[in-house]
Order: structure tokens, then sequence, then C-alpha cells
């Protein structure tokens, strides 16, 4: 009896043997298995959510004061370009993408350091027709461990570190070209305004012009072609008072949308153009010493040279898969009361190639890179001389209009005088009125042109150069994750 049930009871203990192997692989597979977790888009609420975004709200004013260190910021007054690009790197929604590629990159360094898993194999196998009263099943199993060689994983590594450096640096580029446009916008703001209290000014003087004239036609002092003249005039003068009032409107909408909100969220808000009102002096601007730091230092200048190193590194990983990849194979299998071991190993035969494409691939990725940095350095130089080579010309144009607009201030007390002595009539000094301000119109064009070049230079150099915020405040402050 003992003996007729030791094949049954040998049965039984290896079944539970293999359940059990298969219960426990299962387990330790499924343990540290990551949920799927919904997030949908809702774009009622995200709109919604948008739509309230403004300078007053109190996360923006509390990531402020983190960032400035000020014990408390009025929200409605003195918003110049620095406030303003906190509230930039707060809110723009060009800063939340690249900081969320820059996850991406990150989460590619984890990627790169797993190792292979290794995987079982388990093939029961039933024999019939068996010519003994063996148990007809033979119980075979084996684990395939990969075994990476020639650094391969060390290469990848360093190439995932490579693509997150460079993820990073773009976010601190991200956040000057972010700074510039929002530059462009507030200039913009300041021009409109500029230029539609000059267009009103104008436009008083021509009307009232136009009652002196109309005055004079009505005792025959002039005749109906000068009035005609003075009705075109008027009319232009209300023609170019609207495209102001039109230009001072757009501007607030571009100025909200570069520093990433409605443009109701700037309802209330006070603007500091003080940087604008002066003259930069930009012939103190120390170009060629920026210049060869920027040439060195600029973030974008940093990332490409970053890419480049990592397409180094896709170099090294390939020409290492010349190198095949080990794979020991060792099984176990249980057949007609026989306990066999198998020591096996798989290596690919590399007889048909040696990854002479790839490689290619690699090598011509890595001289696009270094074309690429090229590039953007020679980029760098032509925008930087060309930013520069018209300060000279604009400082003489500067000094030009100002002369101007003192000469025509000195006209302009000379026809008063002239007025008070009753040497001139009225429409004399209106018209003198007139000139002094189209003069201080041409010479607000002139600093516009002024703050344009100083907006490229510092574009170019990626420098500030009126401002406390330093490069690398600036990049701390982008990289930051805000919730707004």
């Amino acid at each position: 009896m003992g003996t007729s049930g030791t094949p049954c009871y040998s049965l039984t203990m290896r079944r539970s043997f293999l359940t059990f192997l298969l219960v426990s692989v299962l387990n330790l597979v499924l343990t540290g298995c990551a949920e799927f977790q919904s997030r949908e888009l809702a774009p009622e609420h995200s709109a919604a959510q948008l739509q309230q975004y403004s300078l007053t709200s109190s996360e923006l004013l509390n990531f402020m004061q983190s960032a400035t260190a000020e014990k408390s910021i009025d929200a409605g007054k003195n918003w110049n370009l620095d406030r303003l690009t906190l509230a930039a790197m707060f809110y723009h929604p060009d800063l939340a993408v690249a900081r969320a590629q820059a996850g991406w990159a990150a989460a590619g360094i984890k990627t790169a350091e797993q190792r292979p898993n290794p995987f079982i194999t388990i093939s029961p196998t039933m024999v019939r027709n068996l010519a003994t009263a063996a148990v007809p099943w033979i119980a075979a199993s084996s684990i395939s461990i990969p075994i990476e060689t020639a650094g391969k994983r060390d290469d990848r590594i360093e190439k995932a570190n490579q693509l997150a450096v460079a993820a990073r640096l773009r976010i601190a580029d991200t956040a000057w070209l972010v700074r510039g446009r929002l530059r462009v916008a507030l200039l913009e703001s300041f021009i409109a305004g500029q230029a539609a209290q000059f267009a009103n000014q104008q436009l008083a003087v021509q009307h009232s012009i136009n009652q002196c004239l109309e005055q004079q036609l009505a005792v025959g002092e002039i005749g109906p072609l000068e009035i005609s003249r003075s009705h075109l005039a008027l009319n232009q003068a209300k023609l170019n008072a609207d495209a102001m009032q039109k230009r001072a409107a757009e501007s607030k909408v571009t100025l909200a949308a570069a520093i990433g909100i409605p443009v109701d969220g700037l309802t209330n808000a006070v603007f500091d153009y003080n940087d604008f009102v002066v003259n930069p002096a930009l012939q103190d601007v120390p170009v060629n010493t920026l210049k060869t730091q920027a040439l060195h230092t600029r973030p974008d200048v940093l990332a490409v040279l970053a890419d480049y190193q990592a397409s180094q590194a896709a170099l090294q990983l390939e020409v290492a898969n010349q190198y095949p990849n080990l794979q020991a194979n060792p099984g176990y299998a249980w057949e007609m009361g026989e306990h066999r071991w198998t020591l096996g190993s798989t290596l690919p035969l590399p007889l048909l190639h040696q990854n002479q494409g790839p490689i290619a691939e690699a090598e011509a990725k890595r001289t696009e890179m270094a074309a690429r940095f090229e590039a953007l350095q020679m980029k760098i130089i032509g925008d930087i001389d060309r930013a520069h080579a018209g300060v000279a010309a604009l400082m003489e144009k500067w000094r030009d209009s100002e002369t101007q607009v003192q000469t025509q201030k000195r006209n302009l007390m000379a026809v008063q005088a002239q007025y008070q002595g009753g040497e001139v009539d009225r429409i004399a000094l209106l018209s003198a009125e007139l000139e002094q301000s189209v003069a201080e119109r041409a010479r607000l064009d002139v600093q516009v042109e002024t703050q344009q070049a100083l907006n490229g230079l510092e574009d170019t150099l990626r420098q500030p150069l009126h401002s406390v915020l330093t490069p690398s405040s600036l990049a701390e402050l982008a990289a930051k994750e805000p919730k707004p």
C-alpha cells in the first residue's frame, strides 16, 4: 500500500509546490505594480479657473512675497517690469509646459536606470501512451536572466541625465523669452498711453484752432477754403485720437496675454513706466564683455551643449550595442521521478551586422547637434552685433530730438509773450502749441526706439541691464512649481 500510494503522494506534493511557486511569482510581480488613475480634463472647469487669474490673487502675492522678501505687496500699485515678471513666472502657460517637459525628461532617468527583468518559463507536459506505470507528467521550468554588457546601462543613464539637464535649462530660457515678450508688451502699453495723450492734446488744440477760424469766417476775415482745410485737419486729428484709444485698449490685452492672465485680471492695476521714461545709457553697456559671457552661459547655449553631450552618450550606447548581451537560462525539470537541473545561456551571434546602422545614425545626430551649437552661437553673435550697431546712432538721434523739443519750447514761450503783448493772434499761439506737441511726439518715437534697442540687447545677452533680477534668480523662480 505504501509503495502504491507513493506516486499519488508525490504527485500531490509536486502539484502543491508548483501551485505555490506560481502564486509566489505572481504575488512578487504584482506587488510593485502601479495603478492607473484617470485624470480627465474638463474644459468648463479649466476655462472658469483661467478666467479667475488676476494680479490681485492671494496666491500670487504670497509667491511674490516669498520671492522678494517683502512684508506686504499692494496689488493695485507700482506694477513695474520686475513685479510683472514675477507674475508671469507664476501664471504663464509656456513655463508650465517647460516645467512639464523637464519632469518628463527627469522621469527618463528612472527609465534609464531600470535593469531588464528576468522572466520565468513553466512548461508542464503530459506524455500519453506510456509503456510503464509512471506519472504521465513532465514538470519543467526555466528562468531567463538578461545580463547587459559593455556598460550599456551607464551610457543610457548618461544620455538621460544630459537630456534632463537640457530640459531644466530650457525652463530658464523660456523664462527669458517670457520676460522679453512681457517687456515689449509693457513698452507698448506705455507707448499707447503716451500716444493717446498726445493725440487728445493735438485734437483739443486743433479744435480750438477750428473754432477761431469759424469766428473769422463769420466776420468775413477768411474764406471757405481756409475753414475747409481746418475741418480736414480736425477730422484727421479725431481719427488719430480714436486710433490711439484703440491701440491703448489692445495694448492692455497684449500685456495680459504676456503675463498669462485674462485682461480682466488687470482691473485696478496701476503700472509703473518709470523704466521707460528715462533714456537708458546704452553707450555705457559693456557689450563685448557681456557678449563673451552670453556665448558661454546663456541657458539655451548650455541646453544645446547638453543635447550634444546626450548625443555623445547615445553614440557610446550604440557602439556598446555591438557587443551582444548575455542571457543566463538556468532550469529545472522533473521527469518520471528524476530531477534534472540545467545551466544554459543564450548569446546572439553578430554575423549579419555589428550594429553599423544605428551607430551611423547616432554619429550623424552628434554631427547635427555640433552644427546646431555652432549655428546658435553664430546667431547670438549676429543678434548682439545688430542690436549694438544702432546704439551710437540712437544716442545721436535722441540728442537731436531733445534739442528739437527744447527749441519748440523756447519758440512757444516767445509766441506766448508775443500773444500777451498783442503782436500775434490766438491761432498763432495754438499753432505753436501744436508744433510743441508734435515735437514731443517725435521725441517719444525716438525714446521707443531706444527702449526697443535695450530690449534687443537684454534678449540677446540674456542679461537684465536695469533690473534687480539676476539670471540665476530668474532661473530659480522659473523652476518653481506655483499653484495658481
